[in-house]
């Protein structure tokens, strides 16, 4: 008998225990679940944390990486045709033509001043034009011993191409530009305009 009741008492006892087990489980597993919710509600309330893993010096690489390769696009000669003959011209090239296209009869001194460049500069590039025969030079006609410079008709063609051609070189650039929403532009030149400011104030220190 006495037996019996002992028998009973540990299975009580272990009634009891495996009740504390499963309570204790379920509460870590509840305070688990509470702490998996936690993380998704606040995910949801910043999604923009899922972008600020973006590190920033990658981001100031990615700019720096970005602007070499605009200029180095500002330095590739560009290519046209004229009545089946090719003329390949680089940017200093057509700088000079287009002025000269802009202001018939311009002398070495007034390019040079509104290029913005040295007067030897200006002397090799002319001559580079000259030879390829799309701009003439000849005396002014205000002062003789002056030598002013006017477009060819193979220059003057290739001076009528040359915002067409600008356009179709950034292409790519102007299709993605026209891509972004008002909000997007207002975004990006705001952002520019503090890189910008920051790039001025570096130089200003120098």
């Amino acid at each position: 008998m006495k037996k019996e009741k002992k028998i009973k008492k540990l299975d009580v006892k272990e009634t009891k225990d495996s009740k504390k087990e499963t309570k204790k489980k379920s509460a870590a597993d509840e305070k688990k679940e509470g702490s998996v919710l936690k993380k998704e509600k606040s995910a949801v309330q910043n999604p923009e944390q899922a972008d600020s893993a973006i590190d920033l010096s990658d981001l100031k690489k990615l700019m720096i990486d970005s602007a070499l390769l605009y200029q180095d696009i500002l330095v590739l000669p560009q290519t046209f045709t004229v009545n089946e003959t090719s003329y390949s011209l680089y940017p200093s090239e057509l700088k000079a033509l287009d002025m000269i296209g802009r202001f018939s009869g311009i002398n070495l001194t007034q390019l040079a001043g509104k290029l913005g460049i040295s007067k030897s500069a200006i002397s090799k590039c002319s001559s580079k034009l000259l030879e390829k025969e799309l701009i003439a030079k000849e005396k002014s006609p205000v002062n003789v011993r002056e030598v002013v410079f006017t477009l060819t008709a193979h220059g003057q063609v290739i001076f009528n191409q040359l915002e067409a051609v600008h356009d179709n070189l950034f292409e790519p650039l102007n299709t993605a530009l026209n891509g972004l929403s008002t909000q997007e532009i207002n975004d990006l030149h705001r952002i520019f305009l503090t890189i910008s400011a920051s790039l001025v104030e570096i130089i200003d220190r120098v």
